[in-house]
């Protein structure tokens, strides 16, 4: 049995480090950066993506070897070097500091997997393979994005302003769950993107006076 559970992290100003300076890092720092990390990168050199975003004072970098210095106050690294003993020293060094680690030369030496990404406002869509298969993921993550339209995302603020406002004045749990699963439901989808926004709104409105009046 997998013993990785799936979670979704605030990265915002934490700080996260990238080893190795080449196209699989600059990827991982891509996607550090699209959740607000502060991210630092280590490596002898560095290919022109990442230099490019030195230039624009988005990364930290330091040219120099893996340290475990290095490793000070940082709440996530990626190993992400063309050598392995590299990779696998610095992830056993965090996994004996309890840092988060994903080497991307050994799944067996992660503490976290970054997975097969679609992302469309609040609604996220990933696939992971616990780091046996990354191109399996990314096949399956297309196939199941191509499903989705921007309504989706759409919907998903919708059903969040919602949400807040059901449990604020819906009182009795087992109810409030009732109307949440309606509202996320194929039906009442159908129906938002079938008529304006406003209606949407109204038919909210209907369903809370109508617990109202059943109060």
């Amino acid at each position: 049995m997998e013993s990785f559970c799936p979670l979704q992290v605030d990265l915002s100003d934490r700080e996260c480090l990238v080893i190795g300076g080449g196209k699989v890092a600059g990827r991982k720092v891509k996607t550090l950066l699209s959740y607000r990390a502060k991210v630092t990168v280590i490596s002898p050199a560095i290919s022109l993506d990442l230099s490019g975003l030195i230039e624009k004072e988005l990364i930290f970098y330091q040219a120099d070897i893996y340290r475990p210095v290095y490793l000070k106050n940082k709440f996530l690294v990626i190993c992400a070097t063309n050598k392995l003993a590299v990779n696998r020293n610095a992830a056993k060094d965090c996994m004996e500091q309890g840092i988060l680690v994903n080497s991307v030369s050994d799944p067996g030496l992660c503490s976290f997997f970054l997975p097969a990404l679609y992302r469309n406002g609040s609604l996220t869509l990933t696939v992971s393979t616990a780091g046996k298969s990354p191109a399996l993921a990314s096949r399956l993550r297309d196939e199941l994005a191509g499903n989705l339209d921007h309504s989706y995302a759409d919907f998903a603020e919708f059903l969040g302003h919602a949400r807040d406002l059901i449990l604020g004045k819906v009182q009795d749990q087992a109810r409030r769950r009732e109307l949440l699963e309606y509202l996320a439901g194929e039906d009442f989808f159908n129906e938002y993107r079938s008529q304006p926004d406003q209606k949407a709104w109204q038919r909210i409105e209907e369903l809370l006076q109508s617990e109202n009046s059943q109060e």
